[in-house]
């Protein structure tokens, strides 16, 4: 049976290769293989909050492709519009956890990935079109020429067709610099509906060192968003819409802080979706505490716990 998701995301995922936790990559013989791709984090997460989650990206059709595939849809993600290619092959990454004050180290190895050749023509826009809500990242422009085209298609069309277009910047300085990223993402946040960002890269699209409350609403005048977010860490996060929103920090004990930001992302969306600016601060704010505490990359985050978060509950043990 056909699927409808109401929420649709664009974007690569990767397989992700890390030695034990605070082992060096350099003097290790075991691997753990994790899958990593902030849109598909987020569609993770939406479909475990409750909101049927489409997934679109392009793999090779060998066994790396298929395990990327069968884990996402394992997640109970619709993954049926995703484009398989013959050749070329799936990005990889390494990370190093660290602790303090050794730094997570990140070691990319995607360059000419299957995704960096998904063109417009590939994208069944029929069954986006069916969705209320698309979201997609800075990451896949900074890939190719052809998936800047592809992204900001992808924004033009959902706002043609009605839906919310919602767009996380996730910079990344591995992949390209910050004129470029600024050049090319002008032209896709015309389109915007729902802004996320970190502060840092509110301040590197603004050119500008500005506060919080400064950075949101200068960025929704600059580009016409329904609603800036910016994301503040420990000390929570800001909003603007109407006027201005704050919300709280969650105390969290760090296992894995990768994902944590696609988790937010998640919980802002249905928060937002389902009862405006300040339930998304709330549920992008508990998501991403809780996913602090998973192992994993993917945000594998029960509901049940989220609400107990929002209210206050906390149990150490459940039994």
């Amino acid at each position: 049976m056909d699927r409808k998701p109401e929420a649709i995301t664009i974007g690569e995922t990767m397989l992700m290769f890390a030695p034990p936790p605070f082992h060096r990559i350099e003097y290790a013989d075991i691997f753990r293989a994790m899958i990593g791709g902030a849109e598909a984090n987020v569609a993770i997460g939406l479909q475990r909050l409750g909101i049927d989650s489409g997934w679109i990206s392009k793999l090779v059709d060998n066994p790396l492709g298929r395990k990327i595939l069968n884990t996402i849809r394992g997640y109970g993600v619709d993954v049926s519009r995703v484009v398989f290619t013959p050749k070329g092959r799936i990005g990889i990454f390494f990370v190093e956890f660290g602790v303090e004050p050794r730094p997570l180290r990140t070691i990319y190895d995607r360059e000419g990935s299957a995704i960096t050749t998904l063109k417009p023509t590939e994208i069944d826009w029929e069954y986006i079109g069916r969705a209320k809500l698309i979201h997609q990242t800075g990451i896949t422009p900074a890939l190719s020429s052809c998936c800047r085209n592809l992204t900001l298609k992808a924004a033009e069309k959902a706002k043609e067709m009605g839906l919310k277009n919602s767009f996380d910047i996730n910079y990344r300085s591995l992949l390209w610099k910050p004129d470029e990223a600024r050049h090319t993402l002008d032209a896709i946040l015309s389109n915007v509906d729902i802004l996320i960002s970190t502060l840092e890269d509110a301040n590197l699209m603004l050119e500008d060192k500005m506060s919080p409350e400064a950075a949101v609403a200068k960025m929704q005048k600059e580009y016409g968003c329904e609603v800036v977010v910016i994301t503040l860490g420990a000390e929570g996060s800001v909003a603007r819409s109407n006027k201005i929103y704050r919300g709280k920090p969650y105390p969290s004990t760090e296992i894995n802080r990768l994902g944590a930001g696609d988790a937010f992302a998640a919980g802002f969306l249905y928060g937002y979706l389902k009862k405006g600016v300040q339930a998304g601060l709330e549920y992008g704010g508990a998501m991403a505490a809780l996913k602090f505490t998973v192992p994993l990359n993917v945000p594998v985050i029960d509901k049940e716990d989220v609400h107990d978060l929002l209210k206050g509950v906390k149990e150490e043990v459940i039994r």
